[in-house]
């Protein structure tokens, strides 16, 4: 019995010191391990490249120079992350080490829906309702939103918007700009020349499904000819031809 005892605290001994010892290289295995590049990966909703490689770069250059060495363990990636979702286009970033010895960054853009035009100044309204400033050097066919006095409003109006693009009179491509005032809403579609006024509220719903029967109804000839059409008034559709 006491043979069996001793052979049993001698394994145990054995294996609790190979698990310290496996424990001790494995720690240092990992923390030699450095990453000698970065790769920088854009992931852009819709084809719009909000985010450029010249603002992200010098980012990623701070971060690395404040780094008293490079180990992979050792590297708070986590404050690289929060630089890059910092910059206003950036939606998420995402950064990690991968076994190939390199630092990778990901880096996801918002996605825009709209122009905005207001005080002057050009905006884009993003998918989220947010209203950034519009980048100068990315070209963006989006519909464009006027009449709205703040950022508030402008999210409102994208509301509105959302409604107006889900509808079977539109789509996204096929609105051009929608102007917003105080008691309704002026259409102005892609590739005909005339403007659409309709209520806001909950009467833009039946308007637009009136828009959608008025444009069934007429040819591209006719559609062509007509120069304003009003969805204010109940059960019927005023247009007005050149």
């Amino acid at each position: 019995m006491k043979k069996k005892r001793l052979l049993y605290g001698i394994l145990s001994f054995i294996l609790g010191t190979g698990l310290i010892f496996s424990t001790v290289l494995s720690r240092r295995h990992w923390n030699n391990i450095t990453f000698d590049s970065v790769e920088v990966r854009f992931q852009y909703p819709d084809n719009q490249a909000l985010v450029v490689g010249s603002e992200v770069a010098p980012l990623i250059d701070v971060f690395l120079t404040t780094q008293p060495d490079s180990s992979a363990l050792n590297t708070p990636v986590f404050l690289l992350e929060t630089s890059l979702e910092a910059l206003p286009y950036v939606a998420d970033a995402q950064v990690y080490w991968n076994l190939n010895q390199s630092l990778v960054v990901t880096v996801i853009s918002k996605q825009a829906k709209a122009k905005v035009f207001m005080n002057d100044q050009s905006f884009l309204l993003t998918k989220g309702h947010e209203l950034i400033a519009a980048p100068k050097q990315t070209p963006l066919d989006l519909p464009i939103i006027t009449g709205v006095k703040d950022s508030s409003s402008a999210a409102r109006s994208g509301i509105v918007l959302d409604q107006v693009i889900a509808s079977s009179a539109f789509t996204a491509e096929g609105l051009a700009q929608m102007e917003v005032n105080r008691s309704n809403i002026v259409l102005i579609p892609q590739g005909y020349p005339h403007r659409i006024t309709a209520n806001t509220g909950n009467e833009l719903t039946s308007d637009l499904q009136k828009l959608s029967a008025f444009y069934a109804a007429k040819s591209t000839e006719e559609l062509e000819e007509i120069r304003s059409i009003d969805l204010r008034y109940t059960n019927q559709v005023v247009s007005t031809t050149r």
